[in-house]
């Protein structure tokens, strides 16, 4: 969000936060990268609204939080392929290993 808002990072903590208001420029700029009316922020909102990320419909960045999800998932699967492919690999050597210092022990 600082970024589309061209504000650093902890300028925009303090708005988020309240510590520092934001004109009514800056909340027309927020309330058009959200998609929302500026009345919105002037509003009581219900309790848990659908926000922007939320919704798997909407672009999250270049791709929709679907996604997003799905890539998750897809990189959690890899990580899980590749700790067993590691397992295995730590076993093949273990027993390698063994096996060469009982062939060296036999030549002494």
């Amino acid at each position: 969000m600082a970024g589309e808002l061209n504000i650093s990072t902890s300028a925009y903590s303090k708005i988020e936060r309240g510590v520092t208001d934001p004109s009514i420029g800056r909340l027309t700029e927020i309330a058009k990268i959200l998609e929302v009316d500026i009345t919105y922020f002037f509003i009581e909102q219900p309790a848990n609204p659908i926000t922007k990320a939320e919704d798997p419909a909407r672009p999250y960045g270049f791709a929709t939080k679907t996604e997003v999800d799905e890539l998750a998932r897809e990189l959690s699967n890899a990580i899980s392929k590749m700790r067993q492919e590691i397992a295995t690999l730590k076993t093949t050597l273990t027993t390698a290993s063994a096996a060469k210092n009982r062939a060296k022990s036999r030549k002494k």
